[in-house]
C-alpha cells in the first residue's frame, strides 16, 4: 500500500504540474544588447517581432556568447527565435532552447562516455592478475 500511495503521489506531481506549450518559430530583429557581469559575462538582446496575427511584439532572449570572443550579433541583424503561443513575451533563441531542452541528456551521455574509459582500464588491470 504504501509503495502505491507513493507511485500515485509521483503520477499526479508530473502529470499535475505539467503543461502543453506551444512554441512558435519566427524572425527578429535586435533592437539592443546589453551585457551583465557576475561569474561570467552574460548578454541578453531585446527583440522586435511579429506575431502569429501581425501585431509587433517585444522581447528578450539570451544570446549565446563565446568566451574571450563575445557574441555573433549586433544591434540591428536578425535572428531566429522561439515565442511562447500562451505568453508572447516568453522569447528563447533557437540555440537556448535546444540547450534547454537537450543539455542534460547531453552532459549525462558525455558523463557516460568519459566513465567508460577509466572503468575499461580497471578492467584490464583485473584481467592481466
Amino acid at each position: 500500500m504504501k509503495y502505491l500511495t507513493s507511485l500515485f503521489l509521483m503520477f499526479f506531481v508530473i502529470t499535475g504540474f505539467s503543461q502543453e506549450e506551444t512554441w512558435v518559430k519566427t524572425e527578429a530583429e535586435i533592437t539592443e544588447i546589453t551585457q551583465s557581469r557576475g561569474k561570467r559575462i552574460r548578454e541578453r538582446a531585446v527583440v522586435k517581432f511579429e506575431l502569429e496575427d501581425g501585431t509587433e511584439q517585444f522581447g528578450s532572449a539570451e544570446l549565446f556568447r563565446i568566451p574571450f570572443i563575445g557574441s555573433m550579433y549586433d544591434i540591428g541583424d536578425n535572428i531566429t527565435i522561439n515565442y511562447n503561443a500562451n505568453n508572447p513575451a516568453i522569447v528563447e533563441t533557437v540555440l537556448g532552447k535546444f540547450i534547454s531542452s537537450y543539455g542534460m541528456y547531453i552532459l549525462i551521455l558525455l558523463g557516460i562516455i568519459f566513465s567508460i574509459k577509466p572503468l575499461l582500464k580497471l578492467r584490464k588491470g583485473k584481467s592481466k592478475t
